[in-house]
């Protein structure tokens, strides 16, 4: 058997935690807190601080770890250590936020510092009525590397979550 590790991060509310929620074969662990931050108080109640973790088995011999990171700046030092044996990178960005959606490539060039993983970027949220349009969000996303899958997923349908979990092995499977 075989065990694997995907790393999900995104900006703040970009839906890292319900992603993990709702894939996970197991409880998933999350490390989710009060937020302190002025002005992120109105957007959410809780936030990760450390990581949130899950796991999916894609066949009998295929085990993934799902790792999700903090959305918060002040918590990028996690990056370094989730980094360590991890396999592909999902990068989420909530579809109804355009500060979210710009700072995915960010996200992205974070982690490509630290090592160079195949990737997909993920817009979340796709199922609220307040998403953005598709010539802005093209706009937005005008810095992502063209090799980069893009989807839209509602991360509360697991169906969703594990094609962008698939496409993210599928990725590897193609640099490999």
């Amino acid at each position: 058997m075989a065990i694997y590790k995907i790393i999900v991060t995104g900006s703040f509310n970009s839906g890292k935690t319900e992603f993990i929620k709702c894939i996970s074969e197991i409880d998933p662990i999350t490390t989710d807190k009060p937020v302190t931050e002025n002005g992120l108080k109105d957007i959410k109640n809780f936030t990760t601080v450390a990581i949130d973790f899950g796991t999916i088995t894609i066949d009998k011999d295929i085990i993934i770890h799902i790792y999700a990171t903090p959305g918060q700046e002040r918590f990028k030092f996690i990056y370094d250590i989730l980094e360590k044996n991890a396999l592909a990178l999902i990068v989420l960005g909530d579809i109804t936020n355009k500060e979210s959606i710009s700072s995915m490539y960010k996200y992205y060039r974070e982690f490509m510092k630290i090592k160079r993983l195949p990737a997909v970027f993920a817009l979340t949220k796709k199922d609220l009525p307040n998403k953005i349009e598709n010539e802005t969000l093209d706009q937005l996303l005008s810095n992502k590397p063209k090799e980069i899958p893009l989807i839209q997923i509602s991360n509360k349908n697991k169906n969703e979550v594990k094609q962008a979990i698939l496409l993210a092995l599928e990725q590897l499977a193609e640099e490999g």
